[in-house]
């Protein structure tokens, strides 16, 4: 089944799937990202330069071949003037896909309306689908304007707009060439280096990619593509209280006109979604299952109110059963990380 995307109205923030916590989840030791305290020390900052595992060799370098350095981790999502008017989602800075997704398409096993991408989806899929440069910006830091002050910042409409982008490198400043502006990587690109889903080589999984490159973990799991059907199912409406094996929220927040509510698993009390809180999202067709359900950008904190712990893996906003001390790769301890036990995230909604 494939359908037309339509951007409707809703709250909005990202990011995507749940996968094995070796890599996916940046805990990596060879990494410098230390999953503490901000989002500025996990993956989704991207003007780290991490580091090759097993060493100290910089791999910036790389980085900077295929994406603009832009100094400012905000930038590459947010922007405090001109936003994104095709997705309602936070002051957004990034391109959205306006085209076709192909969705999960087992209605049956579900027996729930199944909708294309909302905004709490598509913002994470602005990154994750593989169809649009990591760094598809509107507005660059600073004035929004092109480093060489020659030309406007890019539409708020949020068409991709390679030339702008080139203009940071023709500024001085450390960018790709023009047109070596790297997706995050076609789907499975690197699990199978025969599948002809474009060059790998152009993409972020040249080098994110254990098969080809033994010393950096794979991110297959989370380059998406556009053919969601071996994913989470997102755009699905969750059913009402009483209605099949699923937990009721206990807070569901409607709010003008229909669109923009909230639904959540309030588990302090507090009636305020709070970021280690599963929630839905109501784009006007009633309360979804969206990425941002599960995921939280800017990452959380596996033990709440301790500033020791590190963040949940994957940017969850539970963590789905890694605890205690975890061996990486290289054999280097990780430890601060605290679990709700096995299939905790999966049993806040499934009432299995």
């Amino acid at each position: 089944m494939e359908l037309k995307i339509k951007i409707g109205a809703s709250v909005g923030t990202v990011l995507l799937a749940i996968s094995s916590y070796t890599v996916a989840d940046g805990w990596d030791p060879g990494s410098s990202a230390t999953t503490k305290g901000s989002i500025g020390n996990t993956r989704h900052n991207l003007t780290m330069n991490y580091k090759e595992f097993g060493g100290d060799r910089d791999l910036g370098f790389n980085m900077n071949a295929k994406r603009n350095d832009y100094g400012a981790v905000c930038v590459y999502c947010h922007t405090p003037h001109g936003g994104n008017t095709k997705v309602d989602a936070p002051l957004w800075n990034r391109t959205v896909n306006p085209g076709n997704y192909i969705i999960y398409d087992k209605p049956r096993t579900l027996n729930r309306p199944i909708g294309a991408p909302g905004p709490a989806s598509l913002t994470c899929l602005s990154c994750h689908d593989g169809t649009i440069a990591i760094d598809s910006v509107l507005n660059m830091p600073g004035s929004g304007l092109d480093p060489t002050n020659s030309g406007l910042a890019n539409n708020s409409e949020g068409t991709s707009n390679i030339a702008f982008l080139s203009k940071w490198n023709a500024g001085g400043f450390t960018g790709p060439p023009p047109g070596q502006h790297a997706t995050l990587g076609p789907e499975l690109a690197g699990q199978d280096p025969s599948l002809t889903v474009g060059s790998v080589t152009d993409t972020c999984a040249g080098c994110h990619n254990s098969m080809v490159n033994g010393r950096i973990g794979s991110y297959a799991a989370f380059m998406l593509g556009t053919d969601l059907r071996n994913d989470h199912p997102v755009g699905i409406l969750f059913p009402d209280p009483g209605q099949g094996d699923f937990n009721n929220p206990s807070v569901r927040q409607a709010r003008g006109g229909g669109k923009g509510g909230i639904a959540f698993f309030d588990l302090n009390g507090n009636s305020h979604a709070d970021p280690s809180e599963v929630r839905l999202y109501d784009s006007g067709g009633g309360y979804e299952v969206e990425c941002a359900s599960c995921h939280d950008p800017h990452g959380v904190p596996s033990k709440p109110g301790d500033p020791t712990s590190r963040f949940n893996p994957s940017f969850l906003r539970v963590n789905n059963g890694v605890a205690g001390t975890h061996a990486g790769t290289t054999g280097i301890a990780q430890g601060g990380s605290f679990s709700g036990g096995p299939s905790a995230l999966c049993l806040t909604c499934h009432a299995k």
